[in-house]
Parts: C-alpha cells; sequence; structure tokens
C-alpha cells in the first residue's frame, strides 16, 4: 500500500469520527452559487450545492501550457486517467452491448479509490467530444450510463451520479485555459459532509496533473484537434 494512501485512509478514519458525532458541523447553502474553496499555483477550484444530490458540485479553472490537441490527447488516452485524474485507480475504455460507438463518442469504464474501511466506487459513463471550429475550443462531457458491466472487483460500489465535463479554450500559443468540472456521488451511507470535505481538491489536483502529463512525448507533440463532432452551444 502507498504511502498516500495510507494517510488518506488516517485522514479519513478520523475524519469519520469527527462527523459522524456531530449532527450538522456546517450549515447549507443552497443558492448553487459557486464558492471560491480553494487555490494552488494559479488552479482555483470552488463548489457548490446542487439539487440533484447533497453531494457538492466541483469546479476548477486553470491554465495548462499546452495546446488544445496536446490535452485532448491526453483525454482521449482513458487508462492515463490513473496517473492525473485524482483518486482515480482504474480506467479503460468499455464495449457496451447493444450501445454504438464512435471516435467522439464511446464509453468508459472509471474506479475512484476510497480510503479504508470504505468500499472502492466504480462508474460507467459515455463521453462526448466536440469542438467549436470557429474558436478551436474543445469540449469534453460525460455522463454517467446503467448497465450491468462489473469488473472482477465484486466489493466496488456503483456511482448513482457521475457527471464531468471539460471545457478547453486557447487563449495563445501553446496555452489553453482548463475549465473541470464534476459532480460525483458516491452513494452509500457517507455523510455528505465527508464526501465534500474530500472532493474539494478534486479539480484543482486533476488540473494539476494535466499540467504534469502534457509534458510528456505521447502528447506534447500532438499538432492537430482530431474532434469533428461540432459544438453547437
Amino acid at each position: 500500500m502507498s504511502s498516500t494512501r495510507q494517510i488518506w485512509q488516517l485522514f479519513f478514519t478520523t475524519l469519520m469520527i469527527v462527523l459522524l458525532s456531530i449532527p450538522s458541523a456546517w450549515g447549507e447553502d443552497l443558492n448553487g452559487e459557486w464558492k471560491k474553496v480553494n487555490e494552488s499555483d494559479g488552479i482555483i477550484g470552488y463548489t457548490r450545492p446542487t439539487s440533484k444530490t447533497s453531494v457538492d458540485e466541483v469546479k476548477a479553472i486553470g491554465t495548462v501550457d499546452a495546446s488544445v490537441a496536446v490535452i485532448e490527447a491526453l483525454l482521449r488516452d482513458v487508462p492515463a486517467q490513473t496517473e492525473y485524474m485524482f483518486m482515480c485507480i482504474d480506467a479503460l475504455k468499455v464495449d457496451i452491448p447493444g450501445l454504438e460507438s464512435t471516435r467522439d463518442s464511446f464509453y468508459v469504464y472509471n474506479k475512484t479509490g476510497m480510503p479504508w474501511p470504505v468500499s472502492d466506487r466504480d462508474v460507467v459513463g459515455k463521453v462526448n467530444f466536440m469542438v467549436d471550429k470557429a474558436t478551436g475550443t474543445l469540449h469534453v462531457q460525460s455522463h454517467k450510463i446503467s448497465t450491468d458491466f462489473r469488473t472482477q472487483d465484486k466489493k466496488v460500489v456503483r456511482m448513482p451520479i457521475g457527471e464531468v465535463e471539460y471545457i478547453l479554450t486557447p487563449i495563445g500559443e501553446g496555452k489553453t485555459e482548463v475549465i473541470y468540472q464534476i459532480l460525483a456521488d458516491p452513494g452509500g451511507k457517507l455523510p455528505s459532509s465527508l464526501v465534500n470535505m474530500l472532493s474539494k481538491n478534486l479539480g484543482v489536483k486533476t488540473i494539476a496533473g494535466i499540467r504534469e502529463m502534457v509534458k510528456k512525448d505521447k502528447y506534447k507533440n500532438v499538432k492537430s484537434i482530431t474532434t469533428t463532432t461540432p459544438w453547437i452551444r
């Protein structure tokens, strides 16, 4: 077991004891407005409540020193999510019987590692890549689908909600503004205040991970966006 995961387990266990002993540790803001919760190396993280679930939606905005094409190549490399997406321990493209995949629209499996004693979570989603050809902005959207697809691990809990969005906007030669937004409800009996505490850094850490990944040779030399499906705003 890695030292990072051991630290998360200790942190999680301590938080669980505290939060389960307090009926309401924080008041809920129900106005749905984004609230800044952290900032690191120019990446700003936000959260907001949502009517879909008691778990907050998370967003982060930051600049990446790479073109949209380079970041697109990374996002299309689904197994690489384990290297930059916060708490992701498994990711792969999947074929779902009866559902058609194309180059710009396909299905993925993602597993999130949770600290002991909580079971890991997973989700199967449909990913759509779309481009605004006039501006060069790329929109990547993923949402959970209902499917019986499972991996070998029978202890994993299927997440009831999983929605992810990237907006990649070119802002100069070799620079891109990245907006990353996610709503992920892990389900089960976890206190929402605990989930919100753990997930508020998700967006900032994911963009920080993208900054490192785009330096790799397999991505950094990509010159052209391959997405052809138009993004109709």
